[in-house]
């Protein structure tokens, strides 16, 4: 099996605050749109990878400010999701798609099992393995991990042009102990739109909400960012700010 990552690529996870004393535990399945060296961009451009379908936009400054203001640990990939998507099952189609919202992606076209074997043990098994070492450390010193998992979404519906309204979108499953609070908080600024599993629905799939904290019983959201809106550093602040303040709250109610 040829590597992937050579001596000239980071590490396949990022980690930031990782002493944090916070219940919160940040993820980002969709941080940075780098691709190794070895991949040759994947036979895209820059502008190519710099588009939505090479990461989530906006949400690296978010990450940051809220991994801050709440002194919770953040674990983030530090590769494009059209390498491997860390939030999808190995070795399904959209994992590593060879055409990503209409734009033909030459390096994904006709992977071997091999090739796609690599990809899964050095980038997606680390990062996800560094999500549970963390939970691991904070279950052990007594904290009842909370899962927030940040994403942003597209101003308009694929393929279908139809705007979406929501400024944020909280996404769950069958826990609502976060999910309730944080959407009825957020819900209480009229001048909002706030999305209930929209534009995704937490029972249509992913990844790592179902494999980390759902497995272990713990609460947690994915909440989803309008790009449109994070697409500047001083706007993501802005943002990551009015969902902080709803989260601040819910977190003090499950405390309590």
């Amino acid at each position: 099996m040829t590597a992937i990552l050579t001596d000239r690529d980071p590490c396949a996870f990022g980690e930031r605050n990782s002493g944090g004393r916070s219940p919160v535990l940040f993820i980002s399945d969709h941080h940075r749109n780098r691709v190794p060296a070895s991949l040759k961009n994947l036979g895209l451009t820059e502008e190519e990878l710099a588009r939505h379908i090479g990461y989530d936009i906006g949400i690296a400054w978010i990450a940051e400010y809220l991994s801050d203001r709440f002194d919770a640990p953040l674990v983030h990939t530090n590769y494009s999701r059209l390498v491997i998507d860390c939030n999808r099952v190995p070795g399904t189609p959209d994992a590593s798609p060879a055409v990503a919202d209409g734009t033909r992606v030459p390096g994904n076209e006709d992977l071997s099992e091999a090739e796609l074997d690599s990809r899964r043990t050095e980038l997606f098994e680390p990062y996800h393995s560094a999500i549970r070492a963390r939970m691991d450390v904070m279950e052990a010193d007594g904290r009842n991990p909370v899962i927030v998992a940040l994403h942003s979404f597209t101003p308009m519906m694929k393929d279908r042009g139809t705007p979406r309204p929501w400024e944020i979108g909280i996404i769950w499953n069958e826990d609502d102990r976060l999910a309730r609070p944080v959407i009825e908080t957020l819900r209480q600024n009229e001048h909002l739109t706030i999305g209930d599993n929209e534009p995704y629905s937490g029972r249509d799939g992913g990844f790592s909400l179902y494999a980390h904290p759902e497995a272990r019983g713990h609460p947690h959201i994915g909440v989803e960012f309008r790009q449109d809106l994070v697409a500047s550093e001083e706007d993501a602040h802005k943002w990551a700010e009015v969902f902080g303040n709803a989260l601040e709250i819910a977190v003090s109610s499950l405390t309590l």
